[in-house]
């Protein structure tokens, strides 16, 4: 497992360079944000392959044994795509805040979570922040009706 951390490190770090130059080339104002993301995939790669190569060292060096696979249940991941389908359509004619509700909802009960005193708060604190951050900071607009 530590060789696919590594391998996953150095595969952020390179991505985040890779878009970190590709964003070099537009105007300052307008690669704000797209560079702040490829730096941040840069230290998170960091991250990633210290962590990696610490635990490549502590650990002793034996044959790994083939883990279980874990069992894919494909219903979840239907009902997951079919929500992603809905909440497409909802965003543009409802708006944002309230489909992402309901999406982080849907999605947390069809994957097992059901600590609602949790997941309710959770829900609203996402979707709320999100939008404002998008609108406020981004100064992105979204459609729909409903902010």
């Amino acid at each position: 497992m530590n060789k696919k951390e590594l391998g996953l490190g150095i595969g952020a770090i390179a991505l985040g360079i890779a878009t970190l130059v590709y964003f070099l080339n537009i105007p300052p104002k307008s690669a704000f944000y797209p560079r702040m993301i490829s730096i941040a995939i840069i230290l998170l790669g960091l991250v990633i392959t210290f962590n990696a190569v610490k635990a490549m060292k502590a650990a002793p060096v034996q044959p790994e044994q083939p883990a279980a696979k874990a069992q894919i249940s494909y219903s979840s991941v239907g009902l997951i795509v079919a929500y992603l389908f809905v909440y497409y359509f909802a965003f543009q004619f409802i708006g944002y805040t309230i489909p992402t509700f309901l999406m982080i909802i849907a999605t947390s009960v069809t994957l097992g979570y059901k600590k609602w005193k949790i997941l309710l708060p959770t829900a609203i604190l996402v979707s709320i922040g999100l939008y404002v951050a998008f609108t406020q900071v981004f100064n992105v607009r979204f459609p729909g009706v409903f902010f």
